[in-house]
């Protein structure tokens, strides 16, 4: 009938409102979660600037032009049940770093600290957590990074890591493989097959609050500042990976020995030769923005002072001696990213390969003058600035 006949015959009966019928669109397709993990590329080896190329891969399994240096990306979530075991083999191609955590731990690497595969399972025991075991958690956060310099012979490399699993039955299975950890032989006599399982299982979201925690880590970890853990004197600038190396330079504790110069600055060991080194550390900020040491020799005592950040000041200052030491300034770069590094009379300029990262020049306050000290071949060869400590000053 008629809108208007069907309300009068409902005022009368139940004396109903007479009220216009709505009709709204509803969808009834069901859309199922985007499954997956996401894949970033960057057009540099800093794993951060210019995006290549992002899109969302249905396994762990990626091939890309390999002709160019790059660096990428594979974050995401799997699921997993319990009462199995989960077992991670990684391959990196030609990649010059590689690794991949889950929920944590380290399940494999590639141009890092330690050996790697082939090496026996005493050794990776103790490097890597593979397989895992499903505990309080189901949902895994993993996340792989590589970093490729690029292959004029090879036009696409692959990297990624293959997931397997298989009931726990109370132990741990034995067994060996390449690429971390102990490999997939134990899954159904080394047969390398599809998981059925792992493509619903993967999910190109991080759970929030490992979502969080990246967000926090990409904004603290920039500018200046003494990141690199092997040395308290190399101050690097992040993301970029450029590298300035604070070193004093001599002729040798005894006076006689080769000529040395003290690359790495740390107050738990020390290299060789450097029996007469001590280092007392004065204040420090929580964020890494401000350093202040002394760094001493058998002949040269200094104070090391830096401010961090997106700009670098660093003052240091003759504290006694330092008759025949110098300070040399050295220029390069850390954890594999490409750099352009050159060296002017009063100025060292580093410049990131690739697009989307910030270049820099540290200058000196006088030109770079040196004494007749002889430096070490691996030194002489680096981009450099050299300062003769003699008469002390700043």
């Amino acid at each position: 009938q008629p809108f208007d006949a069907v309300c009068m015959q409902r005022r009368r009966v139940a004396r109903w409102p007479c009220l216009p019928l709505l009709f709204l669109p509803i969808s009834l397709a069901w859309q199922s979660p985007q499954r997956g993990l996401a894949l970033t590329v960057f057009n540099n080896t800093a794993v951060a600037g210019t995006i290549l190329r992002s899109e969302t891969v249905a396994l762990p399994n990626v091939t890309h032009d390999s002709r160019r240096p790059f660096s990428a990306t594979l974050t995401g979530t799997i699921s997993v049940e319990r009462d199995y075991l989960y077992n991670f083999s990684c391959f990196f191609g030609d990649a010059v770093l590689g690794y991949v955590h889950v929920d944590g731990h380290l399940v494999c690497q590639k141009g890092t600290n330690g050996a790697h595969g082939p090496t026996p399972p005493s050794v990776r025991s103790t490097e890597y957590d593979n397989p895992l075991p499903v505990l309080s958690s189901t949902a895994w956060p993993i996340r792989l990074v590589v970093v490729h310099h690029g292959s004029a012979s090879r036009p696409t490399d692959s990297f990624g890591v293959r997931i397997t699993r298989a009931p726990e039955r109370g132990g741990r299975p034995a067994g060996g493989g390449e690429g971390g950890g102990k490999g997939a032989a134990w899954l159904g006599g080394g047969t390398l097959r599809k998981e059925a399982w792992l493509e619903g299982a993967l999910s190109p979201a991080l759970p929030e609050a490992e979502a969080q925690r990246d967000a926090m880590q990409a904004r603290l970890s920039s500018g200046w500042a003494p990141w690199y853990d092997m040395s308290y004197t190399r101050l690097v600038r992040l993301p970029e990976g450029s590298a300035l190396a604070l070193m004093l330079c001599d002729s040798g504790a005894s006076g006689a020995d080769a000529p040395r110069c003290l690359e790495e600055a740390r107050v738990d060991w020390g290299p060789g030769g450097q029996g007469d080194v001590t280092i007392r550390l004065g204040a420090h900020a929580y964020d890494r923005s401000y350093l202040q040491l002394y760094l001493a020799t058998a002949t040269c005592n200094v104070s090391i002072e830096v401010g961090g950040g997106d700009e670098l000041l660093a003052i240091v200052e003759v504290v006694a001696g330092c008759d025949g030491t110098e300070l040399v300034l050295a220029g390069s770069s850390v954890w594999y990213r490409v750099h352009e590094v050159s060296a002017a009379a009063q100025t060292l300029s580093f410049t990131p390969i690739g697009d989307g990262l910030r270049s820099s020049v540290v200058h000196a306050t006088q030109p770079s003058k040196g004494s007749a000290l002889l430096l070490p071949r691996r030194v002489e060869a680096l981009p450099h600035l050299r300062f003769d400590l003699a008469g002390g000053g700043r």
